[in-house]
């Protein structure tokens, strides 16, 4: 055998600050068996060392591990120590006898038990013991009693040590049996705690708080730990700060062997028991602890209560401070830095914590109190401590309360923690406005406002709200606190006083402002005055910035200090208020406030009934507004929704906010296509721009009744859905024809699906989609979902917890521009009748090019809006291929007309059908090439030249192209083109602030219009693309789906008999300005320019090149603005390839001649990062 330095690693759980040590009466600790066998021996350690007060900064220990992490660990820990005795030659048999102090490590035999003699000098003792198995160890008593162990920490801690308490002195036997089949590798030790000498004293003088003695040591692999005796008395608290190695802790005895706490629960251990204490730290590793009082303290520098305008001593390091409280009451208290202060708490002298509220203070009893740095913060350098009366007077000058007139009151905090006091001469029962003003350069202030009693009135910083109610006694006084070195200066002004406000007259609902203010760096405040008799009894407050899309926010109040901050405000007849306007940018702002009240004079609905027309407006600007106002008796269930025709992922562009009778937000349109409101006799519904991009905003509001007293209204319940989904419902939405309803009865967990196909202006994937909605009536106010009621995509359910009975299902245009005509059918589930099978005979049309959306018809049987109908390549079995997307079907069922995406396919032949579980037709549809240039065609770069601009009148008459609009554009023959000879062009297309989301088409002059798009756009938007159309007749034409929209067109090249060959390439890239890929490392700067090196690298010829392929994209862009890509060398042209606005991920394919091997990409605003792919490349 071997003999080891006592302590032993313990297994441990998860706890404050660290993992536990092993402490007791007897500490005994057991390994169970490890892999291998092997045998080891070695003698008792060194006592710990005390070290100087100074010479370490005592802490907390690290998070402690998951128990499962922190056993892994030990095991690992305990078997390298077994392998080194191993390898050394020095595990042998295990000894008849266990010295105290002494960590064995032996080998036990197959089926064998060692067993290990211990003598206990004391009649009254505790064994703690551990072992991974209860069945491999007992401790037997000297009269052949087993002893009772339990878990330290509870039976359910199985992993924890286990104690074991002992009744008389004599000799035990510990019997460890090898139960794995296998001979066992054990290490083991005890310490007898009681009856030791070995434990280290920590002395009066070692527990001061202020400067506590620190103690290192270093626990071996098997031992029980190092054990310290406590001068310090039963009531007293101990504060353990403790750094370790491999996440040790402590555990308290008391003199009985009670365990009083573990420093696993928490550093502060009020001890109980009988002293003295003792403490033992493990359970292995290196670690240094100190163990202080922290009741009745020693060693803190004391700090009375200060004056306003005295800074705190700051140059002390102890880490505690006593803070002398001359009477009772409310005490600030916060350390102070010039760089980061501690964190800490405030305690009694007997050790409790005292009462303390964030940022309000402390409720402190007269006498001595102690401040104490945190057990967990490890490095503490100089600090003060601010500690003032919230009572305190000294110090405190005069101020005014009329600042907007007589200027602010202006100071310089001199250092941290410095506070100054401003007494007001406002009365009880008013209300004051504190604003920052600080000069250039300066701080704002946090401003808290007490009574003559030391009541906290209110709290004032930069992004508090302005306003403090006087409700205490007076006088009042203003505290002061701000960064130092640093100047301030902060008005305090009168609610009730509109001297030094600009008048704020009301406006209707347009775009007209009532008032106009500046908000700048040195006052981002601005007063308005409001008449008694100029006000409405229920206002709505809109805004907008001039310069930016940020909003202010406006508190309107009155003399007594009550403010209204929401957009809504309740105001009494007869009252002035003034309203304070704050916001956080440099901006001039445009404000309006309108009246809402049941008498507003507002536009009545041309219908309420459910799908009946709807009330449509331009807002011309984010101030714009209008308002509908509506009758309705109580138990009307009304519906309020802005529509406007947006990106499918795009929020709505306008909102519905309605407004009772009694001046409160019925409901506000947030998500979705509506709010519900019920429960008041009038409503006025007032339509916002949510975004405004500089653009008049089309917005379509439904103002509906869909339910009564009665019930659901009659246009719902005239259609009833059932299971049976066969049924399809179709029509148009229209803006007279605006929503379809209906009932379904529905039962909790019940849920059916739908296909809603639509047929849109626009076909693009990314255009906006119908909506649909599923309501009941006791719920109808609740947000979707809340009642347990609702849609998610096509699929409505209720769930389990839903209340039975009729719901409504409603249909709305949603994001979609109307007209769309739609198909609803239920699609089964598990409540649906099942439907009969379905097959398909064949598709027409059968064919269509590459790269497009197409629509075609699909023939058979059964079909339904649910039928999975796919293109899959006839020559792999095994691709699933592209789904169709249903557009309408036959009552029938023997035709469904479907969008054929080919978007991504290669040209070739393709099935028709289900992929799993029916027929396909092979070789049903027909992918042609993409961009049908004539064969023998090669491209001729050139430009890019600027063809077509109807903002100026190029190329075509200087307007707007109107929905259905076209557009021919002559390019034969213009600006380079040849006029003969020419089969295609290659343009780069650039919609700009289309109305509606919409699509452009580019086709030969001459020709049908395809049933394709070349450009998706929504609303506001500036989108490019990149567009190779054939040229028959000289001329090509664009055309507009939807809205109105500005056309741009660059020609990049042509196809013609002669010219370059294009080469597939890559993808390869070849810049990344984020990364240094192809340039510099960093964003690109306005007006800057990148260039590179395109010929010879990535698969691109060194000679021959006439021009490159490739995909650009802009990211991280700060501001709006394009990207001009053109050949190295040559003057840059005054058309752009890509358009961008702030914040978004643009891409677009770009052609570019290549003149000298490289190509610069230039960008005209702000800054961002390029990325470019080399995609091919075209040669002579």
């Amino acid at each position: 055998m071997r003999l080891l330095p006592t302590g032993r690693r313990l297994r441990s759980r998860r706890g404050r600050g660290g993992a536990i040590a092993t402490s007791g009466a007897l500490l005994l600790a057991l390994v169970a068996p490890l892999a291998g066998h092997t045998g080891t021996a070695a003698a008792a350690p060194a006592a710990p060392a005390a070290v100087v007060p100074a010479a370490e900064k005592p802490a907390a220990g690290p998070q402690a591990l998951s128990p499962a992490v922190q056993e892994a660990e030990r095991e690992a820990k305990e078997r390298t120590a077994v392998t080194a005795a191993k390898a050394a030659g020095t595990l042998d048999a295990c000894p008849a006898v266990l010295p105290p102090h002494t960590v064995v490590t032996c080998t036990v035999e197959e089926g064998a038990t060692a067993r290990f003699s211990l003598t206990l000098p004391r009649q009254k003792d505790m064994v703690l013991l551990q072992a991974p198995n209860e069945t491999l160890r007992k401790l037997v008593g000297p009269g052949g009693t087993v002893v009772p162990c339990e878990s330290v920490y509870g039976p359910d801690k199985t992993f924890a040590p286990l104690q074991c308490p002992t009744s008389q002195a004599g000799t035990y036997t510990l019997e460890v049996k090898s139960g794995n089949g296998s001979r066992a590798d054990i290490g083991l030790s005890y310490a007898p705690l009681l009856s030791t000498t070995a434990c280290k004293s920590v002395a009066a003088t070692d527990h001061r708080l202020g400067s506590p003695t620190v103690f290192r040591g270093s626990v071996p692999v098997f031992s029980t730990g190092d054990c310290y005796t406590l001068d310090m008395a039963a009531g007293d608290v101990l504060r353990t700060r403790l750094v370790s190695e491999y996440r040790s802790s402590t555990l308290v005895y008391d003199a009985e062997g009670r365990r009083t706490c573990s420093y696993e629960d928490a550093p502060d251990c009020k001890l109980s028991g009988t002293a003295p204490f003792r403490v033992v730290a493990g359970p292995y590793g290196s670690y240094s602890v100190t163990m202080a009082r922290l009741s009745r303290p020693e060693g803190c520098p004391l700090v009375e209560a200060q004056t306003y305008g005295a800074a705190p001593e700051m140059t002390s390091t102890v880490p505690c401070r006593t803070l002398r409280a001359a009477q009772a009451g409310r005490y600030t208290v916060a350390p102070v830095s010039a760089d980061f202060p501690p964190l800490g708490e405030v305690y009694r002298p007997d050790g409790v914590q005292s009462t303390c509220f964030h940022d309000s203070g402390c409720d402190l009893a007269a006498g001595d109190h102690t401040w104490v740095v945190r057990a967990d913060i490890r490095d503490v350098g100089a600090f003060g401590m601010s500690f003032r009366s919230t009572r305190e007077t000294r110090g405190c000058t005069p101020g005014n309360d009329n600042g907007l007139v007589a200027g602010p009151a202006t100071g310089t905090f001199d250092g941290p923690g410095q506070a100054w006091c401003l007494t007001l001469p406002t009365s009880t029962g008013k209300g004051v406005y504190l604003l920052n003003r600080p000069p250039a350069g300066g701080t704002d202030v946090t401003a808290v406002v007490y009574d003559a009693a030391g009541t906290e009135q209110c709290r004032v910083g930069a992004q508090a709200s302005p306003v403090c109610r006087l409700t205490g006694s007076a006088p009042f006084r203003a505290v002061l606190t701000g960064a130092s070195p640093k100047a301030y200066g902060l008005v305090v002004h009168r609610t009730g006083d509109a001297a030094g406000c600009t008048p704020w007259r009301q406006t209707g609902f347009d775009s007209t402002p009532g008032a106009r203010v500046s908000l700048s760096g040195t006052a981002r405040q601005a007063c308005l005055s409001v008449p008694a008799d100029q006000h409405a009894t229920v206002e709505m407050i809109g805004q907008r910035g001039l310069s930016t899309a940020t909003r202010t926010q406006v508190y309107v109040t009155d003399a007594a200090g009550g403010v209204c901050a929401s957009d809504i405000c309740t105001l009494a007849p007869g009252v002035p208020y003034t309203a304070m306007v704050a916001g956080a940018y440099d901006d001039t702002y445009e404000l309006a406030r309108r009246d809402v009240s049941p008498s507003a004079a507002c536009a009545a609905p041309v219908s309420t009934k459910v799908g009946g027309p709807s009330l449509s407006f331009d807002l011309t600007s984010a101030l714009d507004a209008r308002c509908i106002r509506i009758a309705a008796a109580a138990s009307d269930k009304l519906w309020f929704g802005a529509r406007t025709s947006v990106d499918r992922y795009t929020p709505n562009a306008a909102t519905v906010t309605a407004v009772d009778a009694a001046g409160r937000i019925a409901c506000r349109q947030e998500e979705g296509p509506s709010c519900r409101a019920s429960g008041s006799t009038s409503y006025v519904a007032v339509v916002t721009a949510a975004t405004h991009r500089g653009m008049p905003v089309r917005s379509h509001v439904d103002t509906w009744r869909v339910g009564t007293a009665a019930g659901w209204a009659a246009e719902c319940t005239a259609d009833r859905v059932s299971d049976d989904s066969s049924v399809i419902r179709s029509g148009v939405l229209t803006e007279q024809s605006t929503a379809r309803c209906a009932v379904v009865a529905m039962k909790p967990s019940h849920s059916f699906g739908l296909q809603i196909p639509t047929t849109a202006n626009d076909l693009g994937e990314h255009a906006g989609t119908v909506d649909v909605s599923l309501h009941n009536g006791p719920s109808w106010t609740q947000p979707a979902g809340a009642s347990g009621y609702g849609c998610t995509g096509r699929l409505c359910s209720a769930s389990s917890s839903a209340q039975a009975g009729d719901a409504v299902l409603v249909l709305s245009a949603g994001k979609a521009a109307t007209p769309v005509e739609y198909s609803m059918q239920g699609a089964c589930s598990a409540a649906c009748k099942t439907a009969s099978d379905s097959s398909v005979s064949g598709i027409s049309p059968a064919t269509g090019p590459a790269g497009t959306l197409n629509q075609a018809v699909v023939h058979g049987t059964g079909l339904r809006l649910g039928t999975e109908v796919r293109l899959m390549p006839s020559d792999d079995p095994f691709a699933q291929g592209t789904l169709l997307i249903p557009l309408s079907v036959s009552p029938d069922g023997t035709s469904m007309k479907v969008l054929v995406d080919t978007n991504g396919l290669e040209p070739g032949l393709y099935d028709v059908g289900p992929y799993i579980g029916g027929r396909r037709i092979s070789k049903a549809y027909t992918v042609t090439a993409a961009a049908a240039v004539p064969p023998g065609s090669r491209f001729v770069p050139m430009g890019p030249s600027r063809f077509l601009d109807t903002r100026d009148g190029t190329g075509a008459p200087r307007q707007r192209v109107g929905a259905g609009g076209v557009v021919s554009l002559q390019v034969a023959g213009v600006k380079g083109v040849p006029a003969s000879g020419v089969t295609a062009v290659v343009m780069n297309v650039t919609a700009v602030d289309p109305t509606e989301s919409g699509h452009i088409t580019v086709y030969p002059n001459g020709q049908a219009v395809p049933q394709s798009s070349n450009l998706n756009f929504t609303p506001g938007q500036v989108v490019p693309n990149l567009v190779t159309v054939p040229v028959v007749n000289g001329k090509v034409d664009l055309r507009n789906s939807a809205g109105s929209v500005d056309l741009i067109a660059d020609v990049t090249g042509y196809y013609a008999a002669t010219g370059a060959a294009f080469s597939a390439a890559g993808p390869v890239r070849l810049l990344d300005t984020r990364d240094g890929t192809g340039a510099r490392t960093g964003a690109v700067g306005p007006g800057g320019l990148v260039s590179v090196r395109v010929a010879g690298v990535a698969g691109v010829p060194a000679q021959g090149v006439k021009a490159v392929v490739l995909n650009v994209t802009a990211t991280n862009p700060t501001e709006a603005g394009h990207l001009v890509v053109h050949p190295h060398g040559t003057g840059r042209p005054s058309v752009s390839n890509l358009n961008y606005t702030a914040g978004l991920t643009v891409a677009n394919l770009v052609v570019v001649p290549v003149v000298d091997g490289r190509v610069t990409f230039w960008n005209n605003t702000g800054s961002v990062d390029v990325i470019a792919d080399v995609s091919g490349y075209f040669t002579s």
